[in-house]
């Protein structure tokens, strides 16, 4: 029997269709009819059994049971510290007393006396140590140091500062250890006989090399009659030189060393 001849069976059982059929087919439509009924009923009855509880628990928790029991489970997180602001209010208010009033403040007898005079001599005073010669002049920049020995040497030999620290410039540029191609050595490049002849034992110790300096450019100008020009020339190139041409040195490298001395005198006036 063929599904398309249940249809008729199915849509017009209520017509009395059932009769005209044989009774092969028509043990078949009830069949299918109390199946059809019955189905309807089990589904109902299905429903309505859900919406009563089972005395049996099932397998597993529901929803309900998760809210009413939660599951606490250790975390792989650190804990997280404080919040600082919390910290910050703890720390104020134990540092700040409660508030209390005047009359309870009178009161209360005085636990922290005022130091007498015996306590006042036990207390040390603390004194900062000062610094010796040596420490604050290694304090100073080298060019500082090169500054306090020009104005030194020129007062102790009355020679203008900025005249001193020329020839330096013109000599060795300001540089402590400078050696000339002939020997001269220093700021203001001596030659060993004539930091001998000065007394100068280190020609690279800044304040001797300076002081020697200062007091040979004083010696030639005493020598040539406070003639600058002559002294700067017997500087570089010797007295006798000097006193040979009557100061007017032939040398290319002589007359300009006047020149810059003399420039760098300007400039540093």
């Amino acid at each position: 029997m063929a599904f398309n001849d249940l249809y008729p069976i199915i849509n017009y059982a209520g017509r009395n269709t059932v009769g005209r059929l044989s009774r092969s087919r028509r043990n078949l439509a009830n069949r299918l009819l109390s199946n059809r009924v019955n189905g309807f009923h089990n589904i109902l009855a299905g429903f309505q059994t859900q919406k009563t509880p089972s005395p049996h628990k099932t397998r597993g928790l529901t929803i309900a049971d998760y809210r009413t029991r939660p599951v606490f489970s250790k975390s792989r997180c650190r804990p997280q510290l404080k919040p600082a602001a919390a910290e910050l209010k703890n720390k104020v208010a134990n540092r700040f007393p409660e508030h209390r009033t005047p009359a309870a403040i009178n009161q209360e007898p005085l636990n922290h006396p005022s130091p007498s005079g015996q306590d006042l001599k036990k207390a040390e005073i603390v004194k900062l140590p000062q610094k010796t010669a040596g420490q604050q002049q290694a304090t100073l920049t080298k060019r500082q140091i090169i500054d306090q020995n020009v104005h030194k040497a020129a007062a102790k030999y009355n020679l203008p500062p900025e005249l001193i620290k020329g020839v330096i410039r013109a000599e060795s540029n300001f540089q402590v250890r400078a050696i000339s191609t002939a020997g001269a050595q220093g700021l203001m490049q001596l030659m060993p006989a004539t930091a001998e002849e000065l007394g100068v034992k280190n020609p690279f110790n800044i304040e001797q090399n300076i002081d020697g300096g200062a007091k040979y450019l004083r010696k030639m100008l005493d020598r040539f009659g406070g003639d600058v020009r002559k002294a700067l020339a017997a500087y570089n190139a010797g007295p006798g030189i000097v006193i040979k041409y009557n100061g007017r040195v032939p040398y290319p490298e002589t007359r300009q060393y006047v020149k810059r001395v003399l420039r760098f005198s300007r400039q540093m006036a």
